[in-house]
């Protein structure tokens, strides 16, 4: 049989490789760690380069001073020689420039001696999806320089720093698309909630919050969505109980919808639907529900400098029209702007011609259609 077995030491440092992205402060245990396993001083991850108006991302085992961090952001990142490294190798300062011209370059004597640096190691993990991370390495004048045992070791650990930096970029991306999503729901005054099988609030949106807070329609109750009337109530866990036996069925396309009672005016709209059946590494079921709940009493709005560049609007016609799809009358929305009736008129006959529509119920359903309201 082959010998898996790993040393302690390896142990912990990859323990710490897999911890890096979400320690507090990220990547410091291990850069710490890596630089005792490769003897070095100081250990720099860079994963977003320097460059002209943009310091980057780049995190130091140790920080040697504030000022030398500004002056290499700043400054010496255009003229240092670890630049466009083949990904995955490893390489030491005199593998790329004459050790002669290196130690009298501006490079050297200006910035890099100074901080009593004298040899420098480096790779670059740059890959297909635009990941651009690199790593460096130094050790202090009087020190030997890095030999092949720490090169050798660098370049079997590059993979797996690599592996990592790009799931954590994976997921970066993917909680940014998220949260640019969940923002644009907000904004078009939809609340959404994801209940697990036990009808506990998994998250809530912005306006699922709101709605919670003014408990007119929904509620939580030892962590579970309650509606706050009983016939409401008693629908809504029939709903629920149907499009929970469609998620463990996986059948995600069932739709299940329900208007609350609110007496005269028509009241909130919820539509249930099931999420994809996903068993997680660890055994466990996937949130089961996703809940929509749209609220006819709440107004959707929009900026004035999106309407102006959407429709060519004037900064007066874009506020009068967003006054109008707040369902404000002509006269409500005049005496509001302090204008007379007939400038008012004048006004929504120009926004008439400007959008191409003749009513003004069109007009409201054209401003509250259109993607205004993501600009907010």
């Amino acid at each position: 049989m082959r010998d898996y077995l790993i040393s302690a030491p390896m142990n912990e440092l990859l323990l710490a490789l897999s911890r890096g992205p979400v320690a507090d402060p990220p990547w410091q245990e291990f850069l710490r760690l890596l630089g005792e396993a490769l003897a070095a001083d100081y250990v720099t991850l860079i994963l977003r380069a320097p460059r002209e108006g943009d310091s980057g991302l780049v995190i130091n085992s140790v920080v040697l001073s504030p000022d030398a961090v500004n002056a290499y952001n700043e400054s010496f990142f255009a003229l240092d020689p670890f630049v466009n490294l083949p990904p995955g190798e490893v390489f030491t300062v005199d593998a790329l420039v004459p050790p002669g011209d290196y130690y009298e370059s501006a490079y050297f004597r200006q910035y890099v001696e100074p901080t009593g640096i004298r040899h420098i190691m480096g790779a670059d993990l740059g890959d297909e999806l635009g990941n651009t991370a690199r790593l460096r390495f130094a050790r202090v004048a009087g020190r030997d320089n890095f030999a092949a045992r720490e090169r050798e070791l660098c370049r079997c650990l590059l993979p797996h720093i690599q592996q990592t930096i790009r799931l954590h970029a994976r997921i970066a991306r993917v909680e940014s698309e998220r949260a640019l999503f969940a923002a644009a729901v907000d904004r078009m005054a939809l609340a959404a909630f994801i209940l697990d099988q036990r009808a506990r609030i998994r998250h809530s949106n912005q306006a699922g919050q709101r709605l919670l807070a003014e408990g007119r329609w929904l509620t939580e109750h030892e962590g579970q969505l309650r509606l706050v009337h009983r016939a409401d109530q008693q629908a809504f866990r029939e709903c629920l109980d149907d499009v929970m036996q469609a998620h463990l069925r996986g059948e995600p396309g069932l739709v299940k919808a329900l208007r609350l009672d609110s007496g005269n005016s028509a009241g909130p709209g919820i539509l249930m639907r099931p999420l994809p059946l996903v068993a997680a590494p660890d055994g466990s079921r996937n949130p089961s529900v996703a809940i929509f709940v749209s609220d006819p009493e709440y107004q959707r709005e929009a900026p004035v400098d999106v309407l102006m560049t959407l429709f060519g609007l004037t900064r007066a016609e874009a506020t009068l029209s967003l006054l109008l799809a707040g369902g404000a009358t002509l006269d409500e929305a005049c005496r509001q702007q302090h204008i007379s009736r007939n400038t008012g008129k004048s006004h929504l006959s120009a926004i008439f011609s400007k959008t191409g529509v003749t009513r003004q119920t069109r007009l409201v359903q054209l401003i509250l259609s259109s993607v205004a309201p993501m600009g907010d």
